[in-house]
């Protein structure tokens, strides 16, 4: 007795697609003697359009790249993003992982390992871990750090920068840039301690010490506390780099490494990182005051985000902390052979 094994794939306005795989009874055949037939029929008239035939290894094959896709294979799919596969060969993995942006590259590793590995384990290979330990360390021993330090600390480590201070993910373009033309006898060339990029557009960063003073001795009137001119001067510094910055950056410009800057600069952001928020003493109204004085300068800055030593390191426990959560949707999926 043979049994009907056809069956309609699809359709347009014109044509439907059907299957139909012969050889398939109640008898034992070696699946050498099954075959598959495609063909296409016009809807209206019923005249086949094209009829392909295929053995069995042709739909093993047809099957195997079908299944790949999880789209099609799992009926609850709503979105699908890149895909990669790899075949066996762990030289492709190194291949990929090496031309793979950040923020892809940690997702897929997250879907990759989330269930091989903790998300400790991921935070340990990436070295963050250990870059935060380093970093409360440094801050605990502050005295004994200066800027040229701190300079390679984060130069080192410049995912501590995050999604910037509006979620948007920040590279390192330039240390020590040189911002500006200098004078004809070489002087007053103005130097920022990083020039950085969010991909799209330039930002300029200065770095001071996390032991420089915020206030002075005085308070203001209006429950005012006058501010340090450590911090009050850092801040024309950076408004200096700025100008500066925005009549060089129209030109061409190239990194130490001879890449052309192809980030645009308007009215570039500038962030300062300067003193910590520990440092403020007093007695509890006067911690007040200073905290409410500073925190109404900082605000009232034109895009300048003043950023204090111990809120980065607070913004960098946040960063390592989020490799424990898998995202819900992700856009990148790397599979690897069983």
């Amino acid at each position: 007795m043979s049994l009907d094994h056809s069956y309609i794939i699809g359709s347009d306005d014109n044509n439907e697609l059907m299957l139909n795989i012969s050889g398939l009874d109640s008898c034992e055949k070696n699946v050498a003697d099954l075959s598959a037939n495609f063909y296409a029929l016009c809807s209206n008239t019923g005249v086949s359009k094209f009829t392909c035939k295929l053995n069995v290894q042709n739909l093993r094959e047809l099957h195997h790249h079908l299944s790949k896709y999880s789209i099609i294979c799992d009926h609850e799919s709503l979105s699908t993003g890149r895909f990669v596969e790899v075949k066996g060969n762990y030289q492709e993995v190194i291949n990929i992982l090496e031309n793979t942006d950040n923020a892809s590259l940690i997702m897929a590793l997250q879907h990759l390992v989330s269930k091989k590995l903790t998300h400790n384990d991921i935070n340990t290979i990436l070295g963050r871990k250990d870059s935060l330990a380093e970093y409360e360390d440094m801050l605990k021993k502050s005295d004994q750090y200066n800027e040229p330090d701190w300079q390679k600390f984060f130069e080192r480590n410049e995912w501590i920068f995050g999604y910037g201070l509006t979620y948007k993910y920040l590279k390192i373009l330039q240390r020590e840039a040189h911002v500006s033309k200098t004078d004809l006898n070489g002087a007053n060339d103005v130097i920022t301690d990083f020039l950085m990029s969010d991909s799209r557009y330039t930002k300029i960063v200065e770095l001071k010490t996390p032991t420089t003073k915020l206030f002075t001795k005085r308070q203001g009137r209006s429950d005012t506390w006058f501010l340090s001119s450590e911090l009050t001067d850092a801040v024309s510094q950076i408004i200096a780099q700025k100008a500066n910055w925005e009549i060089e950056s129209q030109t061409r410009n190239y990194t130490a490494d001879g890449n052309l800057i192809r980030e645009e600069t308007f009215d570039a952001e500038c962030i300062l990182i300067i003193g910590s928020l520990s440092s403020i003493e007093g007695t509890d109204k006067e911690k007040a005051i200073k905290r409410k004085t500073l925190e109404l300068y900082r605000r009232n800055l034109k895009n300048i985000d003043i950023l204090f030593y111990d809120e980065l390191l607070e913004r960098s426990r946040y960063i390592v902390k989020s490799a424990e959560v898998i995202e819900d949707k992700l856009t990148s999926t790397l599979v690897l052979p069983e």
